[in-house]
């Protein structure tokens, strides 16, 4: 029975039900594919259409698209704070993928599985 419980919280266990395999032969590229797959798409696209709008919106202004000096300003100033949440968001969406892979979640599903 000690053996039985020591095999079902051992590390590799939680590397199984979390998913995430190591695999020798992946590239970088299907690794970062893999992990993009965790993200929330939707999340993924907007924050990133965020960043692109808003660094449309202050190169329009910094190439005198938008006439009027003042308008350009005020423009200028709303890209700049749309590409800085932008970017916040995007930064909190990748980050947040793994937060319940931490070392206190593993900690209360072993005492959970260990309880049953």
């Amino acid at each position: 029975m000690y053996k039985e419980e020591e095999y079902k919280n051992s590390p590799s266990d939680d590397r199984l039900e979390s998913g995430s395999r190591y695999n020798p032969r992946e590239s970088t590229i299907s690794s970062i594919i893999n992990y993009l797959h965790s993200v929330n798409g939707l999340h993924l696209i907007s924050s990133v259409t965020q960043i692109l709008v808003g660094l449309a919106v202050v190169t329009l202004s910094l190439l005198n698209g938008i006439q009027p000096l003042w308008l350009a300003t005020i423009m200028t100033v709303m890209g700049s704070i749309s590409t800085m949440i932008g970017i916040f968001f995007l930064y909190r969406t990748i980050t947040k993928t793994g937060a319940f892979d931490s070392l206190l979640h593993r900690a209360i599903k072993r005492v959970i599985n260990s309880q049953n």
